[in-house]
């Protein structure tokens, strides 16, 4: 796994985010699910991403976010971003890469700060759910040349959080991104989003600033 698959889940949860935000064709519901990720000071959660059978895509990691700042973790990439500094742990190669990225570059990996670009890019319609105590709504891009045909986000109605993403390209391809032991309220000290040297002696550290 590369940095790229990492930007990729974090796209998907922010689409939601930023798509979400602008229905009002689901009673406000979504509105509420996403004011409670916003207003959170702090998200923790696990996921598992998942591709079609022939495309040999498997992970697993945590997620760790707090405003603009966020961690992610498998067991391929270790990315830390504390609002101004990105450092990139690849364990494989035992190197650390450190840049202070654009906003452009941010994008691709900050779940949160595409709010104001993908306001306008999904249409979002409830669906109907197959088990108790869920929601489900599929999004649709109101662009072309977009990567997605569309996306389809489970809700977990007590908890009002996501559970699932599954993700359909234009190849009809599917992608599944299960989101579990999500907590809303978790308490984050500021060290959480910056990489600490001393934890790993023996890395290369590469600053690219």
């Amino acid at each position: 796994m590369n940095k790229s698959f990492i930007a990729f889940l974090s796209i998907i949860i922010c689409t939601f985010v930023q798509s979400s935000a602008q229905t009002t064709t689901v009673d406000g519901y979504l509105d509420k699910v996403i004011e409670n990720i916003i207003k959170s000071k702090g998200i923790t959660a696990e996921f598992t991403m998942q591709g079609s059978t022939n495309s040999g895509l498997y992970m697993q990691g945590t997620m760790k976010m707090q405003g603009k700042k966020f961690y992610l973790s498998t067991n391929d990439l270790t990315t830390w971003y504390d609002g101004k500094t990105l450092w990139s742990y690849a364990p494989s190669i035992g190197e650390v890469n450190i840049t202070t990225p654009t906003r452009q570059e941010l994008a691709e990996i900050n779940p949160y700060l595409l709010l104001d670009n993908y306001k306008q890019s999904f249409t979002a319609q409830e669906l109907q759910s197959k088990h108790k105590g869920e929601r489900v709504f599929r999004l649709t891009p109101t662009k072309r040349n977009t990567p997605y045909a569309h996306i389809t986000v489970c809700v977990a109605t007590e908890s009002m959080s996501p559970i699932t993403f599954e993700i359909t390209d234009n190849n009809n391809q599917t992608t599944l991104v299960a989101i579990t032991n999500y907590n809303n309220k978790a308490t984050l000290s500021a060290q959480t989003f910056a990489f600490d040297a001393s934890q790993y002696p023996n890395v290369a550290i590469i600053d690219l600033r």
